[in-house]
């Protein structure tokens, strides 16, 4: 049995601690924050309730997969609940296109009714392409550490020195589809001209696994997790903020925190932006390398979220609505509200020259005047941003050259969302082992 401090406590720290402790290690969680889950939170006021952070995923088999691995099966303690609802796309030239998620059928009738047979079967065409690609990452980069060379075959079939921009120039003729495409790389803060074109994988996923959100709000999540954590006997701490990570010969010993107590571990998991990791609390030999590398990306651009308490009549939206333009933003509708009013998210991807209010009438929702609360989320490590196909190798390795050290999170290896980081949680499990 290894002694186990996870550093962090958003939705990869927790999982990582879960199943470790799942495995036998004895665990310890060191939060800054009074509270757990990271961006996996509520924004509550006048009656309202807002997802802080994500408030829907695909690929729901990584978050069944780790309370599976954890304990009991998700349903257990929360219920996944699929999107149904189509995505609204509303473009600059006044075109709206409701876009189902989850159906390869319905998707070609969709694209045909705003564009023609060709710009459907355009679409199609891409997406159905990336189920290689699919195939290729998850066996190379998303079960497994990242390898140091994938084989030949998987870069022929990745393509990544591709921009995701390019495919969309390459494969798509009708603009609005193109700017669908590029939209996979703005909703995670990137510019698709730097984004590798596989990104674009995630439009398969969806049509395949559909998306999904929690009833009761992704803050359920945070809970489960917590008390996923109390039923493993992690020792959680909050008020804990780590300042140095101990090592020796190479090799971690332990944490040192703020107040100056010492924690001895030879494992530690780190939930933390890898650059504060190496660049702060790091200072080992063996990190030298490893620092330079992480230190050399830079911060994706995280969404300005504001959340909005509206009375009724609104107009009538689906659970997600995409307004293309510069900047992107995105309209939720999935919040808790009084009798009476909605509960909108507005996620601004970009630089707001405006304010939110006036960026939604500039698209033809005009709320103005009904807005009775008007809350705004916190700005969260978004993760790395894409600077080429190169930027998969400069994001930090779930198994780090310190012996004994391990990074999960958005900053990490497979990279930011739901998906990824829960999986980033999976590799580190697997690479620890069994107590």
């Amino acid at each position: 049995m290894a002694r186990v401090i996870v550093i962090g406590a958003g939705l990869a720290g927790l999982a990582s601690a879960v199943r470790l402790a799942k495995l036998g290690h004895q665990v310890t969680i060191c939060e800054r924050d009074e509270r757990l889950g990271g961006v996996l939170g509520r924004i509550q006021a006048d009656g309202f309730s807002w997802d802080a952070g994500a408030a829907s995923t695909t690929l729901p088999a990584a978050l069944r997969d780790l309370f599976r691995k954890s304990g009991r099966p998700i349903e257990s303690l929360i219920q996944l609940e699929p999107v149904t609802e189509p995505r609204r796309h509303m473009f600059g030239d006044g075109s709206v296109l409701d876009l189902p998620i989850a159906d390869r059928g319905e998707q070609f009738q969709a694209w045909t009714d705003l564009a023609g047979e060709r710009a459907a079967q355009q679409w199609t065409a891409l997406v159905d392409g990336y189920s290689e690609t699919w195939q290729v990452l998850r066996k190379t980069s998303l079960e497994p550490p990242l390898k140091d060379k994938l084989p030949l075959g998987a870069v022929r079939t990745l393509k990544p020195w591709q921009s995701l921009e390019r495919v969309a120039q390459r494969q798509l003729d009708d603009e609005r589809a193109r700017a669908v495409l590029r939209h996979f790389a703005a909703q995670g803060g990137s510019d698709a001209k730097l984004t590798p074109g596989y990104v674009g994988v995630w439009s398969y996923l969806e049509r395949t696994f559909g998306r999904w959100t929690i009833d009761g709000g992704f803050g359920t999540l945070a809970d489960a997790l917590a008390q996923r954590a109390s039923e493993r006997k992690v020792d959680v701490r909050t008020g804990a903020e780590v300042v140095a990570v101990t090592t020796s010969d190479g090799s971690v010993t332990g944490v040192r925190l703020a107040d100056g107590t010492e924690l001895a571990g030879e494992i530690v998991v780190s939930d933390i932006d890898p650059r504060e990791l190496y660049g702060q609390l790091v200072d080992d030999p063996a990190a030298k390398k490893v620092r330079k590398k992480v230190q050399s990306t830079h911060q994706a651009q995280a969404a300005y979220v504001v959340h909005l308490g509206l009375r009724q009549p609104v107009p009538s939206l689906p659970f997600e609505t995409v307004l293309h333009g510069t900047p992107t933003v995105v309209v939720r509708t999935g919040g808790q509200a009084p009798a009476g009013h909605r509960a909108w998210s507005v996620l601004v991807h970009g630089y707001p020259t405006d304010d939110v209010l006036d960026l939604l009438v500039a698209r033809g929702l005009h709320i103005r005047d009904k807005v009775v609360s008007r809350q705004t989320s916190p700005s969260w490590w978004a993760g790395v941003a894409w600077e080429g196909y190169r930027t998969a190798r400069r994001r930090a390795a779930n198994v780090s050259p310190v012996k004994g050290l391990y990074c999960v999170g958005a900053g990490a290896h497979p990279g930011s969302g739901v998906p990824a980081t829960t999986l980033g949680a999976a590799i580190v499990a697997d690479a620890v082992g069994k107590a």
